[in-house]
């Protein structure tokens, strides 16, 4: 009776690592936005012309979640966009990125829907302590790009704003924040954004999010705002 009991136990301590692995690749990759995500959110403009996005050879394409990559964020808010012409999975998107802005929002008052205002963290990251974007972050980058040239937003102009924690010396986070912000817009004029379109301004460590410490590393970031 032992030997079998024995040959039991070691099968079920062998399964134990391919069932953890099962679980951890079952879980479904998290998403980078598209050009398209960018256009829904400041335009509203979910259309039919972005379905393909959402469809590939395995299905529809899982949407980004608004905690990492591309999350409404700061103080100037508004619902989702209400036009309802295209996927549902976009409008999901759209919807989620603006749940995620009423969290962190501090306006008294948002402003209307798709419209000025409308704010996203653009979630480039940076070589550490530099204004050098790493390759992750140009990649990002080249995505907003396309959507600013786009139709829906040639003629919309934005605020680049560089913001970073409260750790380190004032006016050294000014500059670095500022430098941070340049970088992104210089990026994007190179890509074929006109600068005109472009206000570029470095806060420091002066705008953290609300209810998150000072210090806290969330508050390193560069956000974009749709000023017209």
């Amino acid at each position: 009776m032992r030997q079998p009991a024995l040959v039991l136990l070691l099968s079920s301590v062998l399964a134990l690592p391919a069932a953890a692995f099962a679980q951890h690749a079952a879980a479904p990759p998290t998403q980078a936005p598209t050009a398209d995500d960018y256009v829904c959110t400041f335009s509203g403009d979910c259309g039919q012309n972005q379905a393909s996005d959402d469809q590939n050879a395995n299905g529809p394409r899982p949407r980004i979640q608004a905690t990492r990559g591309f999350a409404l964020s700061g103080t100037e808010h508004s619902a989702a966009p209400t036009h309802r012409a295209g996927p549902p999975s976009l409008h999901r998107t759209a919807r989620n990125l603006a749940i995620s802005s009423s969290s962190s929002s501090s306006a008294a008052a948002p402003p209307p829907a798709s419209g000025p205002g409308q704010r996203i963290n653009l979630a480039v990251t940076f070589v550490t302590g530099s204004a050098e974007l790493t390759p992750a972050a140009r990649a990002q980058a080249e995505v907003f790009a396309t959507a600013l040239l786009r139709p829906q937003l040639m003629n919309m102009r934005f605020e680049i704003n560089g913001h970073t924690d409260a750790v380190g010396r004032r006016d050294r986070n000014l500059d670095l924040s500022q430098r941070r912000a340049q970088t992104v817009a210089d990026f994007l004029v190179r890509a074929g954004v006109a600068a005109d379109r472009l206000v570029v301004h470095g806060y420091g460590p002066d705008r953290p999010l609300p209810h998150m410490r000072a210090t806290a590393p969330q508050n390193r970031r560069v956000e974009v705002i749709r000023v017209s």
